[in-house]
């Protein structure tokens, strides 16, 4: 059901005793949101090194070795970048709804997170055999995830503008 303020849901969250003490307490949305930030940051930056490196920096470092280090932080980081921006949206859950930006980011998300399952699914399943030339799929799979996460980033940052 819609209502002017927005989906019955959103409003649900946002009135939520959880909202309502992220909005109260001085320190705690702070707290989230550096965590969130810091969190994305990880995230960034473990998936940009093996990105990177599938593109051809970085040729001293096996990609798989680099994969057994980087991704398991990456996947780390996704786990408190997830509840931590849950929770951020929670307390304005009906104007993130209404946020291009926000929405926009929610979007290259979904698809940067298919890209890494396509890619895992598929060429990554032999990735001790690339030696220092990852298959076609791999590199365009690679440049294809660089730019959506630089783009989900760039997007998180723009919310604050609409």
């Amino acid at each position: 059901m819609e209502h002017p303020g927005g989906p019955a849901w959103a409003l649900a969250l946002e009135h939520s005793a959880l909202a309502q003490l992220l909005r109260a307490a001085v320190w705690l949305y702070p707290a989230v949101n550096v965590m969130h930030v810091l969190a994305t940051a990880l995230l960034l930056g473990s998936i940009a090194v093996f990105d990177l490196r599938v593109l051809g920096f970085g040729n001293g470092l096996a990609i798989d070795r680099l994969a057994r280090l980087a991704l398991p932080v990456a996947a780390s980081a996704l786990v408190v970048a997830v509840p931590t921006g849950f929770l951020l949206f929670i307390t304005e859950a009906t104007a993130y709804l209404r946020n291009p930006a926000f929405l926009i980011k929610l979007g290259l998300i979904v698809v940067a997170l298919a890209n890494i399952a396509v890619l895992h699914r598929g060429a990554f399943r032999s990735v001790k055999q690339w030696g220092a030339n990852p298959p076609p799929p791999a590199w365009r799979a690679a440049a294809l995830s660089l730019v959506l996460w630089l783009a989900v980033v760039a997007f998180g940052r723009l919310i604050a503008y609409f």
